[in-house]
């Protein structure tokens, strides 16, 4: 009896890792993808793609919360940099959000506080810019 409960937590710890470590592959080879995107619609699409892994019980889904948030960055600094006018305040707060998200489950986590660093100064520039025009 007690061989059978042994091999049965075994068994359930075993799912439960290869699941965990599937989930962090799946993030991981998607965040692969961010430094390759390089139109909106690539961003607008690994946006997506992150927005649903947040939905996840993970422990790791903070990643995927940053990632989207990085996504929505990159989208905003390259229509940015196409038209300097251009009104990405949208797209600003979504990111701003998404990092927000990850700052919620991992708060000591440097990379989200340096990407929410960037999103405000990016936030700011297009404040100047906006007064401008």
């Amino acid at each position: 009896m007690k061989k059978t409960i042994f091999t049965i937590l075994l068994f359930l710890f075993a799912i439960s890792v290869s699941a965990q470590s599937s989930y962090q592959k799946s993030v991981d080879e998607k965040a692969k993808k961010i430094s390759a995107a390089t139109t909106v619609n690539d961003y607008d699409k690994l946006f997506n793609e992150f927005s649903g892994l947040t939905r996840s019980a993970d422990p790791y889904k903070y990643k995927a919360y940053y990632y989207a948030g990085l996504a929505m960055y990159k989208k905003a600094e390259l229509s940015l940099s196409k038209n300097s006018g251009a009104d990405e305040r949208n797209t600003n707060g979504l990111a701003e959000k998404f990092v927000g998200g990850a700052l919620s489950l991992k708060q000591d986590d440097k990379e989200s506080n340096d990407l929410l660093n960037l999103i405000i100064e990016q936030k700011n520039k297009m404040g100047v810019n906006a007064k401008r025009n």
